[in-house]
């Protein structure tokens, strides 16, 4: 028990160094996980451990809901209220990184929703060692989670257990100016090598730069390593130091520097440049598509191609899922119940065609609703890409990884002269001395 108070203890203080919460107040925090983690959830000796467990038990009345998403879900928590007598008390918690400190906090402070949405970014393993999230493949329905699509799985899984249900989910996509394309012969990259090449291209022909990432970079530089074959952890050990990473970073420093095809730095207004016409094509996320379409209001026409390869396709995954906190058997029943509610097929349906989202089940991809979304040639492109859906399974260490690399990338991007093998070995050590102190060693 003292090395897994110990790891949660270091695993919450490097989530609040590096979504920007470091100091006395993230000391303290990560000193109460250390004290408290695990005390309620393994003194909570009534709470059910199995979907057997729960097939007897009365629901409570009334749930709590922490939600990503701004309205919370409003009208699916009135239906479900309506349909079921279950009130759902749903807060807006902000966005991924606001959600991981507050539960975060949470589990310090024994103050924890009955369900929560849960970017698939980082944190997941630090709430389930900490055992207060439950593990979803333990409560729920056998039917879900056998159709949902087996790729999904793989970000959401961590110790060989099911951790959280995919929900809100989505993939990285290149987007691309189809009428600058058009007007240049510029033919639409499919691999890495041709996006450095096609951003020179457009340069050349516009003088505007040629390509750019989004605000989260690290995930598509990410992204890019699991078309490489490889990933920052790799059979638990650190994996940066290696040829096909340094390759990534070698790519984005002769974009940025050598050509001069992408801006440096300017990955806040990326989604603006590329929507005013001013970048030729942008990595961003399938889930993106509606507003860019909004943003670009005519200016253009906007292509959707897969996500660039390198040397293979296992496409990375976005998004959240819907996790399930320790309480009672009757608040997990009421939880169960709301959570497989919001995975109803049409529902998942409706998902993707209002947000952009991908469909998690393969009941929802049946649905007339998809059909209809799937009715856009690039929507289309986004359904041809799940095929390869993999990407890399949680690590406790994924929030180090992306402070990391996106500080990485941000200094590639200033200057040409990066010691990529000193970094990119800086790093792995990092990362070594995290999982080792996160295991107690």
């Amino acid at each position: 028990m003292k090395k897994k108070m110990l790891g949660i203890a270091i695993g919450m203080a490097a989530i609040f160094a590096i979504t920007g919460c470091s100091g006395q107040a993230g000391e303290k925090t990560a000193a109460a996980a250390q004290t408290t983690a695990g005390t309620t959830a393994a003194g909570t000796t009534a709470a059910a451990e199995s979907a057997e467990d729960l097939q007897d038990v009365e629901p409570a009345g009334e749930i709590t809901f922490w939600s990503t998403t701004e309205d919370c879900f409003a009208d699916l928590c009135a239906e479900f209220t309506e349909e079921t007598g279950i009130k759902v008390n749903a807060t807006y918690m902000g966005g991924y990184d606001d959600m991981v400190n507050k539960v975060m906090a949470g589990i310090a402070g024994q103050n924890l929703p009955d369900v929560a949405q849960l970017g698939q970014r980082h944190g997941l393993a630090q709430m389930y060692d900490s055992g207060y999230l439950l593990p979803v493949e333990e409560l729920i329905s056998q039917d879900i989670l056998d159709d949902i699509l087996p790729g999904f799985w793989k970000r959401f899984t961590y110790k060989d257990t099911k951790v959280i249900l995919p929900f809100q989910n989505s993939m990285p996509m290149l987007y691309y100016n189809k009428t600058l394309f058009d007007e240049a012969g510029i033919e639409v990259p499919a691999t890495m090598e041709e996006v450095v090449a096609a951003a020179k291209k457009v340069k050349d022909a516009t003088g505007n730069y040629g390509f750019t990432f989004h605000s989260d970079y690290p995930w598509y530089i990410m992204a890019l390593m699991y078309n490489s074959g490889t990933a920052p952890v790799v059979d638990g050990k650190p994996s940066m130091n290696t040829e096909p990473v340094k390759q990534i970073f070698q790519w984005v420093s002769q974009m940025a520097n050598a050509d001069e095809s992408m801006p440096r730095n300017q990955h806040a207004t990326a989604q603006e440049d590329f929507c005013n016409g001013n970048i030729g094509m942008l990595m961003t996320s399938c889930a993106s598509y509606a507003q860019v379409e909004k943003l670009v209001d005519g200016k253009f026409e906007i292509g959707l191609a897969m996500f660039p390869k390198v040397t293979t396709m296992d496409i990375t995954m976005g998004g959240n899922g819907l996790g399930l906190f320790k309480t009672t058997p009757e608040k997990e029943k009421a939880a169960v119940m709301f959570v497989e509610f919001l995975l109803d097929d049409e529902r998942l349906a409706q998902n993707c065609l209002n947000f952009g989202y991908i469909p998690v089940t393969n009941g929802a991809t049946n649905t007339e609703t998809y059909k209809e979304y799937l009715q856009d040639p690039n929507r289309q492109v986004v359904d041809d890409q799940l095929q390869y859906l993999g990407g890399s399974a949680v690590n406790p260490a994924s929030s180090l990884v992306w402070g990391e690399v996106m500080s990485l990338v941000d200094s590639v991007e200033a200057d040409a002269n990066v010691d990529l093998d000193a970094r990119l070995a800086e790093i792995d050590t990092k990362i070594e001395k995290y999982l080792n102190e996160y295991a107690g060693n």
